[in-house]
């Protein structure tokens, strides 16, 4: 209803030949015609409209609705009473004056400008940038802990932990809207501080660098709109400060927990093998204990050999294939990690002692590997040895 109503009354504004206009009311002259009679019917309706026949004042005679058809083509006197339809505005002051912190309709027209927000394709500077000043204003208000609101009078109130508390009195005229033109950020900053993680953080930084700005500077607003980018740009700097220590905490964290969890593998490398260096000639100096060195139990040596044969086998092409695999994934993932934390300075120590590790820690494991492998080969050898010398010893007696 109020959609249709605006409509006929921009479209009788933009034809009317103008005479007086103020806030309350615009008087002029129109010839009805058979495209603009539509108009005049929601106007009358709503009784905002007065149309007289033109002629001497004490003959100026209200025109009824079922009359207008009769005056096509001629020229009426039109009263509106345009004051009585809260989305229309003859000046932009009078639009300032009605939504001044805020847009209470999305549908208005100001007739200075010849503004209708519904006209999408009509752009307005004007209009733009007092878009701009209300996006600031409203989030200025979503990051206050306070606001004091009297008539055309409106205070934030901001604090931070040092108690430090600050206000900022939203004041600007027509002239002050140029200011807002190169004012951005707005949605990007909202869209940041609707991260459901991060968020608090975010918003407390932010109010810190304008507090910051304010007390350094000034609280009046417009000092603060023309130095929006310098706050943004504070603001990002300590963002990104505070990225930096939190980044270093958690990697330096993540580093000494994945270096731990290395030297744990490397311990427990150096524990089996260093169990197989003593586990493995014990295996074979029993199965040597269970031979028959008298000869006369063949069976049972040829069996212990078997027995010895397959012990080795397993001991080399598992136990101890294993181990080596498991030195060579450790030097692999150190030598990954190193590459991973080679460009952080912070984290020079550790890799200093993860090249330390791989230098003298894996090189003794392997070391230690070389020598389980020659001790089980030399003692799989005397097992061997120990057999055929029996073997041979019976066969000559034989």
């Amino acid at each position: 209803m109020m959609k249709k109503l605006l409509d006929s009354l921009v479209q009788v504004r933009r034809l009317i030949d103008l005479q007086s206009a103020d806030s309350i009311s615009t008087i002029g002259f129109l010839v009805i015609t058979e495209t603009n009679i539509e108009y005049f019917d929601s106007l009358l309706d709503s009784e905002i409209i007065d149309i007289l026949s033109v002629g001497e004042p004490n003959e100026m005679k209200s025109i009824m609705k079922e009359d207008i058809p009769n005056f096509i083509n001629q020229q009426v006197y039109l009263d509106i009473r345009t004051g009585n339809i809260n989305c229309y505005f003859e000046t932009v002051n009078d639009f300032l004056n009605g939504n001044k912190f805020k847009l209470k309709s999305e549908l208005f027209y100001i007739a200075e400008n010849d503004y209708y927000s519904e006209e999408s394709a009509v752009v307005n500077e004007i209009v733009n940038n007092y878009n701009k000043n209300i996006e600031l204003i409203d989030f200025l208000n979503s990051l206050s802990h306070t606001h004091h609101l009297i008539g055309n009078q409106l205070k934030y109130y901001f604090y931070r932990i040092s108690n430090s508390i600050v206000e900022i009195d939203i004041k600007y005229s027509i002239q002050d809207l140029d200011f807002f033109s190169e004012l951005e950020g707005f949605q990007e900053l909202k869209k940041e501080f609707l991260d459901p993680i991060s968020h608090k953080d975010k918003k407390e930084l932010f109010v810190n660098e304008l507090v910051n700005f304010i007390e350094c500077n000034s609280s009046d607003y417009l000092t603060i709109v023309k130095n929006w980018k310098t706050i943004l740009n504070s603001y990002n700097k300590s963002y990104k400060l505070y990225l930096a220590g939190f980044s270093f905490e958690k990697i330096k964290t993540s580093s000494n927990e994945h270096f731990q969890k290395l030297l744990d593998r490397i311990y427990d490398s150096i524990s089996k093998v260093s169990g197989y260096i003593f586990g493995i000639p014990i295996g074979f100096i029993l199965l040597l204990n269970y031979f028959d060195y008298s000869g006369l139990l063949i069976f049972k040596n040829v069996i212990i050999l078997i027995l010895s044969i397959l012990f080795f086998v397993l001991i080399w092409y598992i136990l101890l294939k294993n181990i080596k695999e498991s030195i060579d994934a450790i030097e692999e993932d150190i030598d990954e990690f190193i590459n991973l934390i080679s460009t952080v300075i912070v984290l020079k120590p550790i890799k200093e002692k993860l090249e330390s590790l791989k230098k003298v820690s894996i090189k003794k494991q392997r070391n230690k590997l070389l020598i389980v492998k020659g001790v089980t080969i030399s003692i799989f050898a005397l097992t061997v040895i120990v057999f055929s010398y029996i073997f041979l010893d019976i066969s000559i007696y034989l």
